[in-house]
């Protein structure tokens, strides 16, 4: 019974991510789809969902951030995060809800002044299972868009 109570919050805290997401990321070579905050504020969240598995199988990682430089056409920051597999655990009672961890470092730019809201974003990020037996090194490339007004 808590495993449904569980899906359900993902289901809601994803769908409400994804409203006040202030940018959109899509890596297209990682099929990933990420939802974010403000990555210029000094902290910020970063959700992000695996576009290409079944549905029982979908991943999804949390992943908190802090930009450490902040220029006027690029932000470099860092975070660490944890990748989750909801869908399976509700499933499969005998699957592990948590999958593994990452550590990210990136760029996000916004370097054409005639399309200011496009987002080129490039990240570094170091993972590991949930039992630290396996590991293996990312890397994400991806065109994102940026819906604030600033």
């Amino acid at each position: 019974m808590p495993r449904k109570f569980l899906v359900l919050f993902f289901v809601i805290s994803n769908y409400s991510m994804a409203v006040k997401a202030q940018n959109i990321t899509y890596y297209p070579f990682n099929s990933l789809l990420s939802f974010s905050s403000d990555y210029r504020k000094p902290v910020w969240l970063d959700l992000r969902m695996q576009t290409n598995s079944y549905f029982s199988s979908l991943a999804t990682e949390i992943a908190p951030a802090i930009t450490i430089s902040s220029k006027e056409k690029a932000n470099i920051y860092l975070g660490l995060g944890a990748r989750f597999n909801f869908l399976a655990a509700a499933v499969d009672p005998g699957s592990k809800l948590l999958e593994g961890y990452m550590l990210n470092l990136g760029v996000r730019s916004q370097p054409f002044d005639k399309i200011p809201r496009l987002i080129l974003a490039f990240e570094v990020s170091p993972y590991a299972n949930s039992r630290f037996d396996l590991g293996l090194m990312r890397a994400h490339l991806g065109l994102g868009y940026n819906f604030s007004k600033k």
